[in-house]
């Protein structure tokens, strides 16, 4: 029996159903695992539907390979022989398996309700790439010199291999990313993860391709880092900022910040840049400009940096009024209060709210949150200056509210008037005349 069973398990045959099994459990895998993804998605029946048949052909076909693989590959090895048959049959296969793949991966990985300009330049991206995958397999299938024995070459199609496999997932991740049912701002950051992560993979996949043995890689990272180091100063000093801000966060997507004298909302967080949407400049009241600034991330050690959100995402800010010297100034003064207390009246219970979190990790106190009015004597009149919260985006709405309610209050009372600066002029003869009545 136990000579049986020794036979049995070492029969070519039976490696073969063995492995035939595990390709067969993987693949199914696979498949289940793409269509629980697909039921996810926020997309119709009828494209889900779609998506699932492509995703049984794809895996039919991954099993088919496999098990040719594992079958014929005597076979098939057999046809890249020197003789004209063998060549022309290769050829004719290969073409066949790029056609499919190239349909394939253009069914993946474009998305329909893309523009058909736009399609066709994916559409030409990808015919490209499989048109230089064939034409290398045509070299090697037809040239006298064989291109695999030539290390460096072989190392450079490797690595353009791993780059195009590492180009279309990602691609892919980033559509069934775009149809997840989340939000925005978690779509975009679930992207900027999958974009690090493949791109990850595809610099390990590298170093095996480049270099042979364990003591070739000490060598190669010895030379190539201290090479680096010299010549991309700021190239690493960036991407140390990038690991700097991923790590300890001292502004993220969304985060309203300033660095050198340039403020904005931060719209994108890159490997060697951070991207803001311009506020203030030539605008007031800290809004949008419209323009977009690549802020390179290595500044983040050169400079301060003031984050308006994080943690308090509230300011002080204060609206002005000039009013003359014979105004009831208490009253002013009462209708500035009112006005600031009406409209931040939330803002105070939730500031009260988020100043206890803050108290348990920063050092920071604050007594009063309720609107206060300072008082100032000018050369035209009596300054009257308005305190209170706002929300750090919100602050010229706020403003605008404050101003308008202050306006329309101000225009009902008869003993309280406007100031503004004013001018006296006199003429001589008035000023001599009045002099002599003295």
């Amino acid at each position: 029996m136990n000579d049986l069973i020794k036979a049995i398990s070492e029969s070519p045959e039976f490696t073969k159903y063995l492995l035939s099994i595990s390709a067969l459990v993987f693949v199914a895998v696979f498949i289940a695992l793409f269509r629980r993804i697909i039921n996810i998605l926020s997309l119709s029946e009828e494209r889900k539907s779609v998506i699932r048949h492509w995703v049984n052909v794809s895996g039919i076909g991954v099993f088919l390979l496999a098990a040719s693989k594992i079958w014929f590959f005597s076979y098939l090895s057999s046809l890249f022989n020197p003789n004209i048959s063998g060549r022309i049959i290769s050829s004719a296969l290969f073409l066949i398996i790029i056609i499919l793949s190239d349909i394939l991966t253009g069914r993946l990985v474009i998305p329909r309700d893309t523009e058909n300009e736009k399609k066709k330049q994916y559409q030409k991206l990808i015919n490209a790439v499989y048109i230089a995958l064939y034409m290398i397999l045509l070299v090697q299938i037809w040239s006298e010199v064989r291109i695999f024995k030539n290390i460096t070459l072989r190392r450079i199609l490797y690595s353009a291999i791993s780059f195009a496999v590492m180009y279309v997932s990602l691609l892919f991740t980033h559509r069934i990313i775009n149809s997840l049912k989340i939000e925005l701002s978690m779509r975009h950051v679930y992207r900027k993860r999958a974009t690090y992560f493949l791109t990850f993979i595809f610099i390990l996949s590298l170093v095996p391709i480049w270099a042979g043995s364990t003591k070739q890689w000490a060598t190669v990272f010895s030379v190539t880092g201290a090479g680096i180091a010299l010549a991309l100063r700021d190239v690493l000093l960036n991407f140390a900022g990038w690991f700097y801000i991923i790590f300890r966060r001292p502004y993220r997507e969304g985060d309203r910040i300033e660095i050198d004298n340039i403020k904005g909302d931060v719209i994108d967080l890159q490997l060697f840049q951070t991207t803001l949407l311009e506020i203030g400049n030539w605008v007031d009241g800290d809004q949008s400009t419209g323009r977009m600034v690549h802020l390179p991330n290595g500044r983040i050690f050169q400079s301060p940096l003031y984050n308006y959100t994080k943690g308090f995402e509230y300011i002080w800010d204060e609206v002005s009024i000039l009013i003359t010297f014979e105004s009831n100034r208490k009253k002013a003064e009462e209708i500035l209060l009112l006005a600031g207390d009406e409209l931040s009246q939330d803002i105070q219970h939730q500031v009260k709210n988020r100043i206890k979190r803050l108290e348990t990790k920063y050092l920071i106190y604050y007594n009063t949150f309720t609107p206060i009015v300072y008082t100032a004597i000018e050369e035209s009149g009596v300054k009257l200056t308005l305190r209170f919260l706002t929300e750090t985006k919100k602050r010229r709405q706020m403003e605008d509210m404050i101003a308008r309610t202050i306006m329309d209050k101000i225009e009902k009372l008869p003993d309280v008037t406007l100031a503004y600066p004013t001018v006296r002029i006199y003429k001589k003869e008035e000023q001599d005349s009045s002099t002599q009545k003295a």
